[in-house]
């Protein structure tokens, strides 16, 4: 009987340290500040979460929107996500339009071993973006033209550029939207482009949706005509 009991009482202890995580263990928080291109915070800002890097599809996870603090804050499953802050205008679900605001290239997030992980998110629309960049360079050639859909102007549209191989990662390059005649205007620095047009966020960059062009310095103004491809 002796031996039993004892038998038992030394098994315990193991058993005890081999149970599963709790739920506490298994979740981490995520939180920080989605402020403007200037730094300020913005409000009505929300964080998109998804499992993988194609953010072509439903988020996996929403966060409450930004308050006038900028501030937000998820309780989530331990894994590795990729990040988007957006703040969309029209309906909240769907792809971005022109003149809604974003952060660009999804973020991998990583929580490892963090209970408590901070990051921040700077949101900007495309216009803001091609302002700023041409305030930072001097060197910016301008590309100009008419987009078209179905041979009339599409004044919701915008042309983009990519630099390098075609690839599933967002353009380096935006125009601001296009106005009532369709007319854009797009400021490069000297290189190899593919030149595209779409009106959702981010563009499907393929060889047969895009024209390539080379930008030289010291050239006169490009004038390129893009034509939204059919749905």
């Amino acid at each position: 009987m002796k031996r039993a009991l004892l038998f038992i009482l030394m098994i315990i202890p193991l058993c005890l340290s081999a149970s599963p995580s709790t739920g506490a263990d298994a979740t981490f928080t995520l939180q920080g500040i989605i402020s403007g291109i200037s730094g300020e915070p913005v409000k009505d800002a929300e964080l998109y979460l998804y499992g993988t890097p194609n953010t072509r599809r439903p988020a996996d996870f929403i966060s409450p929107k930004t308050g006038i603090s900028g501030a937000y804050r998820l309780i989530l499953p331990k894994a590795v996500y990729w990040g988007v802050a957006r703040i969309k205008k029209g309906e909240r679900y769907g792809p971005l339009m022109p003149g809604d605001r974003h952060s660009g290239e999804p973020v991998r997030i990583d929580p490892d071993s963090d209970a408590v992980l901070t990051l921040g998110f700077s949101v900007a629309d495309m216009q803001e973006l091609a302002q700023k960049r041409e305030k930072e360079r001097d060197d910016l050639l301008e590309i100009s033209g008419i987009i078209t859909r179905d041979g009339k102007p599409a004044a919701d549209a915008y042309a983009y550029a990519k630099t390098g191989k075609i690839a599933a990662t967002i353009p380096e390059y935006f125009s601001g939207s296009a106005d009532e005649s369709g007319r854009f205007s797009l400021k490069l620095p000297p290189g190899h482009y593919h030149i595209g047009c779409e009106t959702e966020f981010p563009p499907v960059v393929t060889i047969e949706r895009t024209q390539e062009l080379d930008v030289t310095a010291g050239k006169l103004p490009v004038a390129i005509n893009l034509q939204l491809p059919l749905k």
